[in-house]
Order: C-alpha cells, then structure tokens, then sequence
C-alpha cells in the first residue's frame, strides 16, 4: 500500500512541474534559513560547556548597597572566594583570575597573545584537555605559565616545551610548565596563554579592600547553588559586609546570554537576541507551510474529478487522508535535503557574517535530531489541513463539477495575509534596524573619531615627551595625546558617590587622566574656561610628582596644594554636582581640584548607556592608557607607516599595534549588527517565499479563469483591465496585510530601541517605505502572471476550453 501511495506521489509532482517546484523551491529556502538559524541559535547557547564539570562552576558575584549605579558587580573583593571556600565545604575550589593582553618575547620574535591570571585551582575549575604537563602543579609556582596549542606551535613548533622560557612585555622571564588544547571559541573566557599569580596577597580580608577582579569556584556535584547562596548570609556579619550587600552565585553557562554587568571580561551577547532569532525561524518556517496548504488546496479544483472516481470505486476517507500525507511528507523530505545542500553552501558566508566565526558547526547530531524534527511536524502539519479537505470532498459534488463551492476561499486569503503581515514586520523592524545603526555610526559623539588612530599604550619609562616630538615632526600628523580613556571600554577609572537630589541613590563618576594635548587631539569643544597649557604650573604637574611633593606638607598646606590642581568638567559632571559658574570653583568630591573648564559632553562608550560624569585631570607625562594621533585624511597608510618606523626606533621590542577609533566604536554594537545582518538576510528569504507563494495562487486562479478571460477578451477588455481582475484581489490582501502589520512592527521595535540611551525616531515613512517596496515586489510578481494572460490570444483560450 506505501508503495502505491508513493508511486502515486511522485505522479503527481511529475504532473504539475511548475506548482511542484514552487512549492519545493519555497519550502526549501525556508528549511534552509531554519537550520542555519537553529545552528547559530545552538552555537550561543553552548558557550561556556566545554569543559565537563560546567555544570558546577559559578561566578561570584557582589550585591551593592541599595541605591548603587549597579546592583550586581563582576568584579568581588579579590579574597571573598578564598573566604568561601574556608567557610563552605561545598566549595572545592576557588580562583580569582585577570584578563588581559601581554606581549611575550622568543629569541627575536615578539607576539601578542591574550592571557589569563589565576590560581593553581584554574585547571581544576575549567578542566580543559593538557596536551602536556600536569593541571594540579601547572601553575603552583611563580612564574609558571600555560601554553595553548596553537602558542605552542607557533614558539616552540610542537607541544614539547615544558621547561623553556619566555620573557614577557615587563621584563619577567615566564617558564612553561603545560600545553592545553585551544579554548573553543564559545566561551566568554577565551586566552592564549594562562599565568600563575605571581604575588599571592595575604592580606586579612577586608570589605572595604578597593582590590576586586572576578572570582570562581567550583561546587560539589551534589550542592544546590540556591540553598548555598542562602548560606552564605550566615558570614555577612563576621566579616563586616555592610548593610544590604553580599554575594551572589552566578552560572558560568548564564554569562554570555544573561550578563550585562559593569566591568565584564567579554563583550556579551543577550538572550532575547536568541528569542527574536528563534521567533524568526519560526516565522520563515511558518511563511513556507502557509505556501505549501495554499497551493495545495488550490490545486483542489484539478484533482476533484481524482479524489470523485476514487471514493466511487471504494477509497475510504482515511486511505485518501494517508495518501495526502504521503505526498506532503515527500515533498518535505526532498524540500529538506534541497535545504540541507542549500544551507551547506551558503553556511561559511553566514556563519561569517552573523557568528563571525567560520568554523560553527552546521550538522552535529542535535542540529541532524533538529532537523528530522522540522521535518516530522512541518510535514505532518502541513499536510495535516490539505489532507482533511481534499479527502472530506463529496463525490457526488465533485463529479458535477460542483466540487468548488466546498473550497474555503476566505481562510487561503487568510493565510495569504499572515503571510505578508508576517513579511511586512520583518520588513518594518530591518529598515528601523539599519535605520540606528546608520545613526549609531553618523552620531554626535563629542569629539572628532574620523582619522584618529588609537595605540594602546602601557610602557612604563617610556620617553612618552619624545616619541610624540618625533611623530608630530611628520606634516601629516596632526596631534598626539595619550589618556587613560580607553576607547570602547572605560574613561580610566570611575568611583561612586552620593546624588546630591536623592542621597538613598549613587552616580558614578568618570575620571580621565589625560596629558595637555587631549582636548585639542579629541577635538573636544571647550563651553566654559580655558585648556590645560605649559603656561601654568601646576598643568605641567604629574600625579605622581605632585604626591611625592604633598608628602613634604603638613596638612593645611597639603590641602591648599590639593585643592589647587587644574580638572576640566563635562556638562553631565556639573549638572550632577549642581554647579552654577563651575569655572574656579573648588572641589573637595569627588575629587580634589580647581575647575579651570567645562568641555561639551563626549561618549567614547557604547550609546547603549547615557553619557555620565567625566573628570579630566591633567597628566603631562601620562603613559599608561592610550595614544591618540590625529592624522591627514589625504596620507593615511604613509602616515601609519610613520609612526610603526619611530616605534621600532623607540620600542624595539614591544609590539606595534593600532586600531581605528571608529571601528573600534562600532565594535561594541556587534550584537546589533548581527541582528541587522540577520533581518536585512531573511525579511528578503521571507518576501521571497511569499512572492513564490503569490505567483502560485495567481497562476490557479488564470488557469480556473480561463474561459472567463477570453470571453471578456472577445467583448472588448483591455490588458490593464484582465491584469487588474486577476491581480486585484491579491493587492488588497498586502494591503490589508500591511495594516495588521504596521502597529506589530511599531510596538516591537520600539522595545527594542528602549535599549538604547541615544535612538532615532520611529517615523511615518518608514512603514510607507515598508509598505511600498512590499507592494512593489508583489505587484511585480502578480504582473508576470496576470499580463502573460491578458496577452494570450482568447482563440486559444476559448478553443481549449
């Protein structure tokens, strides 16, 4: 009995060519867009799994006092792990680590790798495979550090390198004592090298210790993470936490989707991206079924007198049910091994573009288990409803030629509105997407980011006065500063105090500590005041030779001295302190100086958060941060050639490295550009399998008018006339779509534009634009059909008939 139904399956793919391959052709581009949604979906969802006691590692995480600017931070007094462990058997072990770069040097060859500070338990908690060496002793002793594989290779042209030993950018000489394999990309802790801490500190744990980086531990297999958090209050009073605070235990499988606190290690992405793209997999998904029902209940008309001769010569309605089955569960079945040679092809460019990492998996056994599931139910309902109403056709009707009052016109023209209501909302959120991101790139950010290179810069003696002579006798160089502000991630160094307006809430305070050509280098505008100068005494004051004069002071001198250094406000900083005529006022907090300016507001962070308070305070020797050189537009690769030539002249052994200010900025919206990515990709798929879908209908509904269209030929009818009689019906319907669409995309997209401090509006033409280039491609599908009709000779036609 299979094998009659499926003999008759592909009779009837064979019949229809053209129906069948739209039909193939639309659900294949849908599957293929689900599976490689699915893969990055997996892909996101996996970080932090690979090693195999994940399920047991947790980050500290510290609970403020009520009223903080962040609730929740990453980075917990460096002995609370310590602590824990001591007092909870529960935890087994603990490290506090440091993420960084560093520069290692190898007989001549300098290579930057990114590292990781830890303890000894670091390979006990992220139990990662040793190529070589031993993770309980690996990194027991100072100076020991930890290769990955590729490292290795790259120093050493193997793993066999323990006892060798390389010298890093501060002069210390590091031995190898083990090779791991490469951490997978899918973690948010991702370094080449991992490093002993050097100088384990003994201090008596102190709640109001400033030194605080993040902190692990490992857990018993059978602790409960939530009962022992409860726990840990028992202590708060033992050690003095203040009111209100304490600590949290945070899953490591939580960081990358769920964690978007101050001072993260990476930069995360956020789990209702996963959401939005799992809802639009579902969406395209849904979008090629409706295509596969519509045209397959169209078609009904064509297979009545079928479905009539075979219920008169006994056919139950259930063999008719299985029947249709069959043909829906093969059509997807080839539809999905077309997707899967589709989304194979075209995996390595969206992997690329959306993931940023070629070598995600496409095919592992939970995406091979998903797609036989996409397949089992897209098949079954799919070819549930088409299978129900062509089987419940009445014989007598059909072979009457009655059969086409039982067909329900008004729910296909349902379906053909979900399915461009759906389009349209893709549509309306990919123009407001790209709509920010242009404004995110083109926004007014305070100071001047075009042609402005960025070198990090933390040389310690590093003749800074003289490098920045050297580079400025280059006509094409501008200016040269160097600052604390490091751009894309931190102004230097902030603090929180209390808001003047509501003391039960903090500000955080941003302190820059910049040399004196940093606002002229920035291009940042001066409002109030004057610029740091070599005029005046004390601009020309570094912080450290200032503290070691104020230790010579008693202290009302000391204070007067203090008092007297020269800091610039931004706008938000005055407002935040309540400043009238700030010029010449003096500060006592949040710091200690004499405002001599107030400069415009500048962001040099993500315009995800609000501008906040910055403090500039001048630093003429500073060379801890970043160097900023403003080049000539017209010389740019001369000029970076330049400055790499004096590098190497004054730094012969540290590593040159720049970067763009302006992709380093847009560097921090990667999430959203993925997003952008993704919609700009699959609201074109979604249309598309739309249009196929409209050309289908179309093409039945010529093919059932036949007769009509010639007779209104022969009376006289234009082309014009013929194409709106069997177009317009369908424009009214994405129309009609567009309407249900426009308040579903508005509301949307407007939540998600919350997440930004700084957006751009959502105006009335973008739902216009959306609308007319959906009714432009749906026009253009609809007249290739309906003019093909109004063209053909009625002769013809009538003589078919």
């Amino acid at each position: 009995m299979l094998k009659n139904y499926l003999k008759i399956a592909f009779r009837t793919l064979l019949r229809d060519r053209s129906f069948s391959v739209l039909n193939l052709f639309g659900l294949a581009i849908g599957l293929a867009s689900v599976i490689m949604i699915m893969a990055y979906i997996r892909y996101e969802l996996s970080y932090d799994k690979g090693y195999s006691n994940y399920p047991q590692v947790y980050r500290l995480l510290q609970v403020d006092k009520p009223g903080s600017v962040s609730p929740l931070r990453v980075n917990v007094n460096m002995h609370m792990a310590d602590v824990l462990q001591k007092e909870f058997p529960a935890i087994v072990a603990s490290t506090p680590l440091g993420c960084s770069t560093m520069q290692f040097k190898y007989h001549n060859d300098i290579v930057k790798v990114t590292t990781i500070d830890a303890k000894a338990d670091f390979f006990k908690i992220f139990n990662y495979q040793f190529l070589s060496g031993d993770p309980k002793t690996a990194l027991q002793q100072p100076g020991s550090l930890v290769l990955s594989q590729t490292v290795a290779k790259q120093y050493f042209n193997g793993i066999n390198c323990i006892g060798n030993t390389i010298t890093d950018n501060y002069g210390n000489i590091r031995h190898v004592t083990g090779v791991v394999k490469d951490m997978p990309q899918n973690t948010h802790l991702r370094a080449d090298v991992v490093i002993s801490d050097d100088n384990p500190d003994q201090e008596v744990f102190n709640m109001e210790s400033y030194t605080s980086m993040p902190q692990y531990v490992l857990l018993n297999k059978n602790t409960n993470a939530a009962q022992l958090e409860q726990q840990f209050k028992s202590i708060y009073k033992k050690y003095k936490f203040p009111e209100g605070t304490g600590v949290r235990l945070q899953p490591v499988t939580d960081i990358h989707l769920r964690s978007h606190y101050f001072s993260e290690i990476s930069v995360n992405s956020d789990i209702k991206y996963i959401y939005i793209f799992a809802s639009i997999a579902l969406l395209i998904l849904f979008i090629a079924c409706i295509n596969y029902i519509n045209l397959t209940t169209a078609r009904s008309l064509q297979r009545a007198r079928e479905i009539g001769l075979r219920k008169v010569l006994g056919a139950l309605r259930k063999q008719l049910i299985v029947q249709f089955l069959t043909e829906s569960f093969l059509f997807f079945l080839i539809s999905t091994i077309l997707a899967i040679v589709i989304a194979y092809s075209l995996w390595p460019v969206f992997s690329a573009k959306i993931t940023a990492y070629q070598q995600v998996p496409l095919f592992d056994i939970a995406g091979m288990l998903g797609i036989a599931l996409i397949f089992a139910v897209g098949g079954l309902l799919s070819g549930a409803y088409p299978a129900f109403f062509l089987s419940a056709l009445q014989p007598v009707k059909v072979l009457k030629g009655l059969s086409k009052f039982g067909i329900n016109i008004s729910l296909r023209k349902a379906l053909v509105v979900l399915q461009f209501s759906i389009s349209g909302v893709m549509i309306i959120a990919t123009l407001i997407v790209n709509r920010q991101l242009s404004y995110i790139s083109n926004a007014r950010l305070g100071f001047n980011k075009d042609n402005l290179i960025d070198v990090p810069f933390f040389i310690r003696k590093s003749q800074v006065t003289a490098f920045k002579r050297e580079l400025l006798k280059n006509k094409d160089i501008k200016a040269v500063s160097v600052a604390s502000w490091r751009m894309g991630q931190d102004y230097g160094m902030w603090n929180n105090y209390k808001d003047r307006t509501d003391t039960t809430k903090d500000i955080r305070y941003n302190f820059t500590y910049a040399d004196l050509n940093f606002v002229n280098t920035m291009g940042i505008r001066i409002l109030e005041g004057r610029n740091f100068s070599r005029a005046y005494g004390r601009d020309m004051l570094s912080p450290d030779s200032a503290w070691r004069l104020s230790k010579k002071m008693g202290d009302d001198e000391r204070a007067a001295f203090q008092a007297s250094f020269p800091i610039m406000l931004n706008q938000e900083a005055v407002n935040a302190l309540g400043l009238k005529n700030p010029v010449g006022k003096v500060l006592t907090k949040p710091i200690k100086g004499t405002v001599i300016a107030v400069v415009e507001n500048f962001n040099g962070l993500s315009l995800h958060q609000k501008i906040g308070p910055v403090i500039i305070k001048s630093d003429p020797e500073c060379e801890q941060g970043d160097m900023y050189i403003r080049v000539s537009s017209a010389n740019i690769s001369a000029s970076i050639s330049y400055i790499e030539s004096r590098w190497k002249k004054f730094y012969p052994d540290k590593r040159f490295e720049f970067a763009f200010t302006d992709d380093k900025l847009q560097q921090l919206y990667t999430a959203d550009q993925r997003l952008g990515s993704l919609f700009n990709i699959f609201s074109s798929l979604a249309i598309i399998i739309a249009c196929l879908g409209l050309f289908g209908l179309i093409s039945l509904t010529v093919q059932n008018r036949v007769k009509e269209i010639g007779i209104r030929k022969v009376l006289g009818a234009s082309v014009l006339d013929i194409a709106n009689l069997v177009s317009m019906d369908f424009i009214k319907l994405v129309v009609i779509s567009f309407v249900i669409a426009s308040p579903i995309g508005w509301y949307f997209m407007n939540k998600w534009l919350q997440d930004f401090a700084y957006r751009t509006s959502i105006d009335w033409w973008v739902f216009a634009l959306a609308c007319g280039i959906t009714l432009f491609i749906a026009v253009a599908t609809l007249s290739i059909r309906s003019v093909k009709a109004a063209i053909t000779n009625p002769v013809n036609s009538l003589r078919n008939e």
